[in-house]
């Protein structure tokens, strides 16, 4: 029985603002792609970061966000050169103000749902200490039991390590929890090595050979368990 439910934050709780993306792109190389051609295009830098992580385990995420953008870019048809000249305009755009600050319609309101089933709901972010603050400021205090954050802790996705502390934190079992996340390598590997049943989100429905159970979005996933609590 289900008794916690993790989620990550960047690409699950909270996603980028692509209107800041587009922006940037704009003033630096003169063209930018639609927010919903950016949106779709994390698929490429998911896999960009995949083919990363696979080359070295090592990959922290100071990095892999970068991988992230790199591939994403890429994919819509941007050169080197474009990039080169784009990149410190995205990370500026960044420092101003976290590019991760979107928040699906009805994400806040499905981590509530889940909490008033009786399960525990917390945080599993790879991030740089900040990530409980971002949460807040996004609307997801008070729907949280706790955060994690590699950048507290010193362990990040998808060392099982981390799992382990969220673990211990709700007082569950690995078979009791589920983690959510939006990257293989490191939530569903993470989750698995953890013992934890692992949920990726996959919008387009592109992920169905992945071997994993797969939801498009948050709220989606949100309703569907407590759908099926509802039917116990």
């Amino acid at each position: 029985m289900i008794r916690a439910v993790f989620f990550d934050a960047g690409g699950t709780l909270v996603h980028v603002d692509y209107a800041r993306v587009q922006g940037a792109l704009q003033r630096t190389v003169g063209r930018a792609p639609t927010v919903r051609a950016l949106r779709d295009a994390e698929y490429a830098g998911r896999a960009a970061v995949e083919a990363a992580t696979g080359a070295d385990p090592a990959l922290r995420d100071g990095t892999r966000w970068q991988v992230h953008f790199f591939g994403a870019l890429t994919s819509l048809g941007f050169s080197k050169d474009e990039l080169a000249k784009a990149g410190p305009e995205i990370r500026a755009e960044h420092e101003r103000g976290n590019l991760w600050t979107v928040v699906q319609p009805g994400a806040r309101e499905g981590l509530a749902a889940l909490r008033r089933h009786g399960l525990a709901v917390a945080c599993i972010s790879n991030s740089d200490g900040t990530v409980a603050a971002l949460l807040a400021r996004a609307g997801f205090g008070d729907v949280l039991d706790f955060v994690i954050d590699s950048g507290v802790v010193g362990v990040e996705k998808p060392d099982p390590a981390i799992f382990a502390l969220a673990l211990a934190r709700a007082g569950v079992a690995a078979a009791e929890a589920v983690h959510v996340g939006d990257l293989f390598s490191v939530d569903v590997v993470g989750a698995r090595r953890a013992g934890i049943e692992p949920v990726l989100l996959d919008p387009l429905g592109r992920y169905a050979d992945r071997g994993c159970r797969t939801a498009p979005d948050v709220p989606s996933f949100c309703h569907e368990l407590v759908s099926s609590l509802g039917a116990r």
